[in-house]
């Protein structure tokens, strides 16, 4: 479309529950990002796997709501996840998602590292509003009652909260 268009999406608990205000069920809530996503040309993917069995898989998905699901459930957790959890998140997606790749969902090793994931969820809540243009996700703004966010103490204007001196 020629007009970008804004989402507003609500988490809560770390799961996305509405779109622009409005709650939806998770699979009404992914067909609507699908289809909104979609009409703005966002997720599509074209890849090279390594399969588990040895060889190279080329694969082109369409991949328009869960794209942009990840990118707010990611902008939601940059103001309520601390720096190590984002980092032990970080670290450890790779593997969680290789094992449910290779068919791994019930392995001792999913379900350990499912514990990890789910410990801090409950502090990822609030809205993402993202703007769709032409392919493109921009962050338009965040807001939790949750944040661990403050612009006081992240200021560098000020010598009260932050000292500049060596």
């Amino acid at each position: 479309p020629i007009k970008a268009a804004k989402l507003k999406i609500g988490f809560k608990n770390g799961d996305a529950i509405s779109i622009n205000g409005k709650k939806y069920l998770p699979s009404k809530l992914l067909e609507k990002l699908n289809n909104l996503a979609g009409k703005n040309g966002i997720g599509r993917v074209d890849l090279v796997e390594n399969r588990f069995i040895g060889i190279k898989s080329r694969g082109i998905y369409e991949t328009p709501g869960g794209t942009v699901l990840i990118f707010a459930q990611r902008a939601m957790e940059s103001i309520t996840l601390n720096k190590a959890t984002m980092h032990l998140k970080d670290k450890i997606m790779p593997r969680y998602a290789e094992l449910i790749y290779n068919g791994f969902w019930f392995s001792k090793e999913r379900f350990s590292l499912q514990k990890i994931v789910d410990k801090k969820r409950n502090n990822i809540q609030g809205e993402v509003t993202i703007k769709l243009y032409k392919g493109n996700m921009s962050i338009v703004g965040r807001k939790s009652n949750k944040s661990i966010y403050s612009i006081k103490k992240s200021s560098f204007e000020g010598e009260k909260i932050f000292s500049k001196k060596y």
